[in-house]
């Protein structure tokens, strides 16, 4: 459903669309031959004030039409190309209904990316599953060995193949594999049958009600029970997988990042003095402890600090001002940063530092500032909540410790986060992080985790402990209240020793910016695309 390629197209909500134009980039530095399907969202009915697609991509004229109810539907395409230095570039084509031929309400099918109502969103799965393989075709890619599935947003691009394959089952499952992200029911897609019957009319299978339960459409299981192999995103999502889906047989490929996405131009060219290949080859940086000097990875973040600190300071709405400003409420680049930014859902628990506030202001008074980062939509409660309790912290703490709430997070802010602050907090509910990539892309320019075990940080904190701090499971069996009083008093914990070692340890700080690098020599997506092309593609 998303693609997250340039903040000045915000055609994306969050990780799948950052994770899936990571895999592509990858994908293009390897000559793997690979295409991308997804729909793209105008946003707004006034030509004048929607997102002017052929800013960035070229608009072909081949259409198809994709039968909604009792009517067809006109689908365009554009093109966007996946550059690479390194390798050949690849296509992603982006499904459009915004078309003069269509009806009003059909051009709203592509409207809004992850609609709320059920017809919308139905409609939109219609256009990406059955109108991608018909597009695909018109393209001239009429001999595809495997369609990849990420997500079940897809699955209905089965019902195309069942067509081409005269129905038999067998056969589709050949070419189609699957990856599921998501560890809560609530995460994937159910439609009534009577919607579904009326939406697709004679497309929906004679046997729909086997491959994709009997209850309701499930497009979950319409995806694992056509696809050859289905896989998890991490070893401990994998555990989740099997426990919410106990009948079917997962792989594993633990999630990465696209490493020349999100190296900074500081980092960059310390790597590049430092190791032979790490451009091709991100493999190289497994020794990065021995490599790299702790003094100049150190001098290259302080610049990229810099610059963040800079950026904050110039934006005064950042912070909560009384009318007088006092040059100590703005960021400074000596004192310890710590970065949340993520969605704001009830899981991702983003002011769970502050449970205990005279603790927090106690361990980190006039030594840590810390900068959060989330978009919220204007009828989404609990985040425009959070936001407005992180601003009252903000003023409880003003003068002892500094915040910076940010009412955006984008792929240009994450890029400024990632590479200027000095840790990277996550705190989850666990086991409700499938994987979890913004911590890698952190790790990657030299910055600690702290981290709830969950997701890749389970095994990246297992790889390297010296990259971080962990925490979480002693809460194991808890309700809910005790839960968030065990993790929070763990991350006080941590922090207290994370502060200690910033002021009064300062070479082992650096030895830990170095094992955070060296993590990245496998958490990156080209590791990624070699193990699909063996475990899931079938490719030599």
């Amino acid at each position: 459903m998303e693609f997250a390629f340039d903040a000045k197209f915000r055609n994306y909500a969050g990780g799948l669309g950052v994770l899936a134009a990571d895999m592509m980039h990858s994908c293009a530095d390897m000559s793997i031959p690979a295409v991308g399907v997804s729909l793209i969202y105008h946003k707004d009915d006034n030509p004048e004030k929607a997102l002017n697609f052929e800013k960035y991509m070229k608009r072909l004229s081949i259409t198809v039409d994709v039968q909604v109810e009792d009517r067809p539907v006109k689908v365009g395409v554009f093109e966007y190309t996946v550059k690479s230095d390194i390798g050949k570039s690849l296509p992603v084509y982006f499904l459009t209904t915004y078309l003069p031929e269509n009806k009003r309400w059909d051009r709203d099918l592509t409207k809004f990316l992850y609609a709320g109502d059920e017809y919308t969103r139905i409609g939109q799965e219609t256009i990406l599953g059955i109108g991608g393989v018909k597009m695909l075709r018109a393209l001239g890619y009429n001999h595809i060995e495997k369609f990849h599935m990420n997500e079940g947003h897809s699955a209905f691009l089965t019902f195309e193949l069942l067509k081409e394959c005269a129905y038999h089952d067998a056969d589709v499952r050949k070419m189609c594999t699957f990856t599921t992200h998501t560890p809560i029911p609530a995460g994937h897609d159910y439609f009534d049958y009577h919607l579904a019957e009326r939406v697709l009319t004679s497309i929906l299978p004679w046997h729909i009600k086997n491959i994709a339960t009997s209850d309701r459409l499930s497009m979950t299981h319409l995806a694992l029970n056509l696809s050859e192999k289905v896989n998890s995103v991490s070893e401990k999502h994998n555990e989740v997988c099997h426990q919410m889906f106990p009948e079917y047989s997962f792989e594993n490929i633990t999630n990465g990042i696209h490493h020349l996405t999100w190296i900074s131009d500081s980092m960059a060219k310390l790597f590049d003095s430092s190791f032979l290949h790490w451009r091709e080859r991100p493999s190289e940086l497994c020794d990065a402890e021995n490599t790299l000097s702790g003094e100049k990875v150190w001098q290259a973040h302080q610049k990229n600090k810099k610059e963040l600190v800079k950026w904050i300071n110039e934006h005064p709405e950042y912070y909560i001002f009384s009318p007088e400003k006092y040059k100590e409420d703005f960021f400074d680049e000596n004192t310890l940063t710590i970065a949340f930014a993520r969605r704001f859902v009830p899981y991702k628990r983003p002011t769970l530092i502050f449970r205990d506030i005279d603790r927090l202001r106690e361990l980190g008074y006039r030594k840590i500032q810390m900068v959060f980062s989330g978009k919220c939509y204007e009828f989404d409660q609990f985040c425009n909540w959070q936001k407005g309790n992180l601003q009252k912290f903000e003023k409880m703490l003003r003068g002892q410790i500094r915040i910076a709430v940010i009412s955006d997070y984008n792929v240009d802010i994450a890029q400024k986060l990632i590479s200027g602050a000095d840790m990277w907090l996550n705190n989850p509910v666990r086991p409700l992080e499938a994987s979890g990539t913004s911590g890698m892309k952190a790790a990657l320019n030299g910055l600690l985790n702290i981290s709830v075990l969950d997701g890749w940080w389970i095994e990246g904190f297992a790889l390297n402990p010296m990259a971080g701090w962990g925490f979480g499971e002693k809460s194991n069996g808890l309700d809910e209240n005790s839960r968030d009083n065990m993790d929070a008093h763990e991350l006080y914990e941590n922090l207290t020793d994370a502060v200690n070692c910033y002021y009064h340890r300062p070479e082992e700080w650096r030895k830990r910016m170095k094992a955070a690098i060296s993590l990245i020599h496998y958490f990156n997506t080209n590791r990624c695309v070699e193990e699909y092309m063996k475990k899931m593609w079938s490719f030599a």
